[in-house]
């Protein structure tokens, strides 16, 4: 089949310093060697060094980020915890995200129990940083070869049309209509016909090339209100069910994971041109 090249726009930009907590919506985007900048680059883990995530722990959506100069702060309830960004962690430990173990920084005991106390339950605060590798495999470019603690590629990018697809439907059953932010993306874009992103073999968007397209598989997160980790819409996710399952699956898709080939800074407006199979 021949490529051809569809055109869009970047209409919103998100990154969720701590993985499952709260994410902050940005006007342009710095991608590193390691993906976005901050994105991810911290994680929730129990008292065996197993992450955590809004699937098993629905709290972390009440944890809200924001960088501000040299430090992460975090807001869980009456606690305002200070994460110096510019220090690594001397404690070092193994830690477990899926199937891989990585190395990572452990941040200090007073980091950690402000979040146990608020979650009711024992956690530590891990951060990625340069004892640690997480190799993207056959996921990698010829820039970035590794990824912080996202799920799989270092970017989720959806498209603002293939979400409207969605809510047609689920007013159809009388539903509530989804919004972006419960699919956690890195970018969103506009411009391109429902899931025509599915079949993207790459895209540029402001200058910056990404590649190595992976379709993201959804769980119940999606169901989740935003704000307090509720279910309030376990519709959205039967919907996708109907017609949005892998090929020969179970698995449910909707947007797909990109890894940069390029370093630099994308912005909202930006345009996009995607080659398509």
């Amino acid at each position: 089949m021949n490529k051809s090249n569809v055109t869009g726009l970047v209409t919103g930009l998100y990154i969720y310093p701590v993985k499952s907590c709260r994410g902050i919506k940005l006007s342009e985007m710095k991608i590193t060697s390691r993906g976005p900048l901050y994105d991810r680059q911290w994680m929730l883990v129990d008292e065996n060094n197993q992450f955590l995530t809004l699937r098993t722990l629905a709290k972390l959506a009440e944890i809200k980020t924001s960088v501000q100069g040299p430090f992460l702060h975090l807001y869980a309830g009456a606690n305002k915890v200070f994460v110096n960004i510019e220090e690594d962690c001397e404690q070092i430990e193994p830690v477990t995200i899926w199937d891989k173990t990585i190395q990572a920084g452990i941040e200090n005991k007073s980091i950690n129990e402000a979040l146990s106390d608020f979650l009711c339950k024992t956690v530590k605060l891990v951060r990625y940083q340069k004892q640690s590798f997480r190799d993207l495999e056959d996921g990698a470019t010829k820039v970035v070869k590794e990824t912080m603690f996202s799920d799989s590629r270092p970017l989720l990018l959806v498209n603002e049309n293939s979400l409207q697809n969605l809510n047609e439907k689920l007013k159809i059953k009388n539903a509530s209509p989804s919004v972006i932010e419960r699919f956690r993306p890195n970018i969103v874009i506009n411009g391109l016909p429902a899931y025509q992103e599915d079949r993207l073999k790459e895209i540029k968007i402001g200058g910056l090339l990404f590649q190595n397209p992976k379709l993201c598989t959804r769980c119940p997160v999606i169901t989740q209100d935003v704000e307090t980790g509720k279910v309030v819409s376990k519709e959205t996710l039967q919907s996708l069910a109907e017609d949005r399952r892998k090929p020969g699956g179970s698995e449910v898709l909707f947007g797909v994971n990109l890894t940069p080939n390029d370093i630099g800074t994308i912005r909202v407006g930006d345009p996009v041109i995607i080659t398509v199979l």
